[in-house]
Order: C-alpha cells, then structure tokens, then sequence
C-alpha cells in the first residue's frame, strides 16, 4: 500500500505522459491520483475514525474508474490533442489511469515497515515517516525514468 507521495508520483507521471501538460491539469491529477483516500477524511468527519470507512467503498476499481472517467469528461483531466479540439475518449481513459492508478498501487505488495496501533506510537510515528521516505524515493526514481522529455533534452 503506498503513501500518498507515491499516489502522487505515479499519478502526476500518467497524466503528463498521456498528454496532461497544463498546470491545472497536472495539479488536478494530483488530487485525483489520491482521491479513494477520501475516505480517511469522511470517517473521521462521520466517525471520528479516519481509519473506519477506509479501503471500503473509493478502493474498488468501480468507484475509480467512475471518478476517473468522470473527472475527464469533466475537462479537469484534460489530454493533449494535436488538432485543438478535446478527445472525450482520451480523456476519460487518462483521468481513469490517473484514478485507478491509486487501485494498482493499493494492492501491489511492497515492503513498508509496520504501522499498525499494536506498536508504540513513537514506533508508528518513526515507521511512517519511513515509508513515505521509501515511496519518495522508490516512486520518484519510477516518475523520473517514465516522465516525458522533449526530444534533443536529456
């Protein structure tokens, strides 16, 4: 399960390598890259739980690709086209990558040190700030290798 900088990361990538260059684009596939996680606010807002709605309902692939494409065919995930005009299609897939790339991300098993209530909080507090430390550097250096380059750049 990755942190939000990885989210982020891999989200942002997808986006700008399908075509997403404005910066409201790029900046609207941050929030969606992370957006299942909702649910960790909307349980601590019902529940006073963050951790109560949480992988339920926004962590299905349904609900992501529903965002997604809805997000593109909003405009809010905009591709790139060559002509001008906007490519519905492509931006309903790009927004449905950029979302469901959270999905993929989720359930693909990657070594994180435990956090879990079981341990000392100052042991949560210190294996947390390492994973997202390791999902900085393992997602940035995916980000750095797939994000897009002008041809003659290096």
């Amino acid at each position: 399960m990755a942190t939000p900088v990885g989210h982020t990361l891999l989200g942002v990538t997808l986006a700008r390598r399908m075509g997403v260059e404005s910066p409201f684009g790029l900046g609207a596939s941050v929030v969606a890259a992370s957006l299942p996680d909702i649910d960790v606010i909307a349980g601590l807002a019902l529940h006073r739980d963050p951790w109560k709605l949480h992988r339920k309902t926004t962590h299905t692939l349904g609900f992501m690709l529903t965002a997604g494409m809805l997000a593109g065919f909003a405009g809010i995930l905009r591709a790139g086209s060559n002509d001008g005009e906007r490519d519905l299609v492509a931006d309903a897939l790009t927004g449905a990558v950029v979302v469901g790339s959270h999905w993929v991300l989720d359930y693909t098993p990657f070594p994180y040190l435990p956090t879990k209530k079981s341990t000392p909080a100052a042991h949560r507090r210190r294996n947390a700030a390492v994973n997202w430390l390791i999902d900085a550097v393992f997602y940035g250096a995916i980000a750095y290798r797939f994000w897009p380059r002008h041809k003659g750049s290096t």
